[in-house]
Formats: structure tokens, C-alpha cells, sequence
């Protein structure tokens, strides 16, 4: 589970430094005053692909890659110094000039992601990344763009780094892992959640699944440079012919039968149920005809007392909306169970109803 980011967690890093562990670098020269122009160094936001895509010819030389002064006698490049200090036209230039500039490492191993990392420069993270930076790349210490991210406590850095696949496992040669520089307990606790979900959680671990409180269609895209739910493992191979983020509408001319959203299994997410007596009334047969003409339909169980609290806790259900003349009266530890079939479109149709699908845009 990656646990869902707000404004509270992520940090403005622009005022922090790196870790206080020294690193081996060769002097370099006083870093000069940042130009009164309008371009500035970028805050953090994504970068569109209008950006990206700009050609070398059609990008001039900002002004600012003639006036930044490199130290060359520390092996280190115009991007790298542009990353540090960030100004994403000139990243974009020394790029769109030689892309293969983008892992080139200095006297002491480090890169131009090292430095966006350290300075909390998402936007130019996110170019660099784009343009095939090595995201494990190694300094001669040890430190990883992970451990920069981390110390410089920006959330959405990190974030970042790991969509990309970073490894955050991995220490540096005194034996510092991300987890051990983590200062803050946001940090700690994304990155121990994080490892919890690499490792494998315990069945009746509460971070087992995810809390969505809407739909990611209807919230705004400002703020991340990555959006953890545009490519969901298992949604290129299912549903491919349905237009994504679809809402369906389930049409009929008799009053709907509730459908309820339950997780009967530690081993599986929640779903839509029927209840099946429900189902069973309004097709008029019994529960063994119903079970020998469609033994293809999942029919399933969950105790009484499990099912009321989950609807109970559902945000989509009001009170009066809740089934009626069900009320929990069970006694503790009641071996009751109610059965369920699943939701399906054989299902729906045997119910007299059509389902639509209507683009959460138009």
C-alpha cells in the first residue's frame, strides 16, 4: 500500500540542506546569484509533454547556461549545476544538447539526479527521469538519489524516485538505509508502509488494502509528478475494450434490487453483491433451480454480524437506505451468515435491467 498523499505531508524542501554525512567532493567555486530574470528556478509541478518534446533547434540557449560558472576541476557539468540550483530551461537544453549527459557523474560519483534530489526540484527530477537517469546511481560513499530524497524530507520526491522503481533498500557503504535517515514520522511511516507492501503483509493487517474516499477522476492532478492509478497492474489485460474511468448506469423499468460493496475475503478486494434472497424473490424460483441454471454464478457467505458492519461503515448507503427489517440482532458470537451472489451482467439481464457506459468527461 502507498498511502495517500496531502498537502500536510509533503514537505517544501527548498530550505533544507543535504545530510549532514560529509561527502567527498572537491571544493568548488561560490555559487553565484541567482538572475533577476523571469525565468526562474521552477517550483514543483509536472512537466507537460509539450515541454518535453521541444527540439534542440527550437530551444535557444537561455541566458542564465551562459552566466552559471561550473567547476570543471570537481568534474562537474553545466546540467549538473542547473540541477542544483533549478533551472529547468537550462536542464532542458543541456539535454536536448547531449542527452547522454544525464548520468554523467563527478569527482565524487555524483549526478544531476543526486542534485535535484538534495534540493527538493521535482520538475527537474521528473525530466531527468524521463530522459533515462539511472535512478539506483551510486555516488563513491554509497549514497543513492533515495537517501538524498529522504534526508531532504520531501514526500513527493521519494514518491517519485519509487515510481520509477528506486530501490529503497538499499544503504550506502556505512551501512545507512533510507529507513535510518528518515527524520520525520511521515517519512517513516510512508517508507515503512512502503517496505510492508514489498515484503508482504499478514492477512488481518489493517494497511492490507487501500482507503479511497472518491473517485481519482474527480479530483485534481496538481501537486504529484506521477499518478499511481493511471496504470494499475491487471488493467491492460482486463477490460481493454471499456473506456477507462467510465461511470456505469444500470437501467430498468422495476425498482432496483441494492447492491452492496463488500470484501468477503482478506484475499480479495471488495466488490458488488446481491443479496441472494433478494435475488431469489424477484425471479421467482427457489435457491436449488436458481443453483442448477446457473451454477456459473459465484454464490457466497458472510456472517451476519460482518456483513451489518460493513454496510454500516458505507459511504454510499444513508440510514433510511440501508436493508430494512435486517437489523443486527444476532448475539455475540452468532454462527449466523447471510448469502450472497455476485454482481454480473448475466445477472443483470436476468433482472430485466441494461447497463450503460458514459464518459466521466462528456
Amino acid at each position: 500500500m502507498v498511502p495517500s498523499l496531502t498537502q500536510d505531508h509533503i514537505s517544501a524542501s527548498q530550505g533544507k540542506g543535504r545530510w549532514s554525512q560529509q561527502k567527498t567532493r572537491s571544493p568548488k567555486s561560490p555559487t553565484p546569484a541567482k538572475p533577476t530574470e523571469p525565468c526562474t528556478p521552477s517550483k514543483s509541478r509536472s512537466l507537460g509533454p509539450e515541454e518535453a518534446s521541444e527540439s534542440p533547434t527550437a530551444r535557444q540557449i537561455p541566458p542564465e547556461a551562459r552566466r552559471l560558472i561550473v567547476n570543471k576541476n570537481a568534474g562537474e557539468t553545466l546540467l549538473q549545476r542547473a540541477a542544483r540550483l533549478g533551472y529547468k530551461d537550462v536542464v532542458l537544453y543541456c539535454l536536448q544538447k547531449d542527452s547522454e549527459d544525464v548520468n554523467h557523474r563527478d569527482n565524487a560519483g555524483y549526478t544531476a539526479l543526486h542534485e535535484a534530489c538534495s534540493r527538493g526540484w521535482t520538475d527537474i527530477l521528473n525530466i531527468l527521469l524521463e530522459h533515462g537517469a539511472n535512478v539506483n546511481c551510486s555516488a563513491q560513499d554509497g549514497t543513492r538519489p533515495v537517501h538524498d530524497a529522504v534526508v531532504n524530507d520531501n514526500l513527493e520526491t521519494i514518491w517519485l524516485l519509487l515510481s520509477y522503481g528506486a530501490d529503497p533498500t538499499l544503504a550506502t557503504y556505512s551501512g545507512q538505509t533510507a529507513m535510518k535517515l528518515a527524520s520525520s514520522d511521515t517519512m517513516k511511516r510512508f517508507l515503512r508502509d512502503h517496505l510492508s507492501d514489498l515484503q508482504g503483509r499478514a492477512e488481518g493487517d489493517p494497511g492490507v488494502s487501500w482507503d479511497f474516499y472518491s473517485s481519482s477522476v474527480l479530483e485534481k492532478k496538481d501537486g504529484f509528478a506521477c499518478d499511481l492509478l493511471h496504470n494499475p497492474p491487471g488493467s491492460s489485460e482486463q477490460g481493454e475494450d471499456v473506456e477507462e474511468d467510465d461511470f456505469m448506469f444500470e437501467l430498468s423499468d422495476k425498482p432496483l434490487l441494492p447492491c452492496y460493496n463488500l470484501q468477503v475475503s482478506v484475499s480479495r478486494g471488495p466488490c458488488n453483491w446481491f443479496l441472494f434472497t433478494d435475488v431469489l424473490k424477484r425471479l421467482k424460483l427457489s435457491s436449488r433451480i436458481f443453483q442448477a441454471r446457473f451454477p456459473h454464478l459465484e454464490i457466497t457467505t458472510l456472517p451476519k454480524a460482518e456483513f451489518h458492519r460493513q454496510v454500516a461503515s458505507s459511504q454510499l448507503l444513508t440510514p433510511a437506505e440501508r436493508p430494512g427489517g435486517m437489523e443486527d440482532r444476532s448475539p455475540p458470537g452468532s454462527s449466523e451468515t447471510v448469502e450472497l451472489v455476485r454482481y454480473e451482467p448475466e445477472l443483470l439481464r436476468l433482472l430485466g435491467s441494461e447497463v450503460e457506459f458514459q464518459p466521466w468527461n462528456s
